[in-house]
């Protein structure tokens, strides 16, 4: 059944936020201060979405975003004495852009929920790129101690591989047109490869290093 929301969207420049993961962020303009104040006097959720290239010269109207976003909701948020935010998002779903709606001074968007896709033809495929992304994160791990938090001991978490593939994404890809890729892909399996994809490249780049 299709879930249709209708939500105030926050799009972000360079930043992806995945579901199951966390993003701090620092609400100062006007418009994205009223839509916080908004949101936590409602149902606490809002949509983000990356800005497409180009996005600078028309910030102030609304530059075209990517038509995956995700819906998220407010974690945690701390006004500031001068009306400012700090606010902590927890991402819920992926999400299809269906279009937006007129609304000022922020954006509102009506989004679809979607779901990842794992057929049962690439359920072995998913296991042995699962045991491999298990393994390069733990190898990434040890030798960049401050991602152990986040990538160690993945294999005794019993999470949905497609969720474990996004918690790697957030916490090891840089690059926000990559990160969007990664959050764009449904396909479990396809999902898995573009992160393992990310880590190789990752781990051979340190090893080049201490070479």
């Amino acid at each position: 059944m299709t879930t249709l929301h209708t939500l105030p969207l926050f799009p972000l420049q360079d930043l992806v936020l995945f579901p199951r993961t966390l993003l701090p962020l620092h609400i100062f303009e006007s418009r994205y201060r009223k839509m916080v104040h908004r949101a936590l006097a409602t149902h606490r959720r809002i949509a983000t979405a990356s800005f497409k290239p180009g996005w600078e010269k028309q910030y102030f109207d609304s530059p075209k975003v990517y038509r995956t976003i995700t819906i998220a909701r407010i974690l945690h948020e701390e006004q500031l004495e001068d009306g400012k935010f700090n606010i902590l998002l927890e991402g819920i779903d992926r999400a299809l852009l269906i279009e937006e709606l007129e609304h000022e001074p922020y954006r509102v968007v009506k989004a679809e929920s979607v779901t990842d896709v794992m057929s049962e033809s690439d359920r072995h495929a998913i296991q042995e790129a699962q045991a491999e992304m298990v393994g390069l994160a733990n190898e990434l791990a040890e030798r960049v101690p401050e991602l152990s938090d986040g990538l160690s001991n993945l294999e005794n978490l019993h999470l949905h591989p497609g969720i474990i593939a996004d918690q790697i994404a957030s916490a090891v890809v840089i690059n926000g047109y990559e990160k969007q890729g990664i959050l764009e892909e449904r396909s479990v399996l396809r999902r898995i490869n573009l992160v393992n994809v990310q880590m190789r490249a990752v781990l051979a780049k340190l090893k080049d290093r201490a070479g």
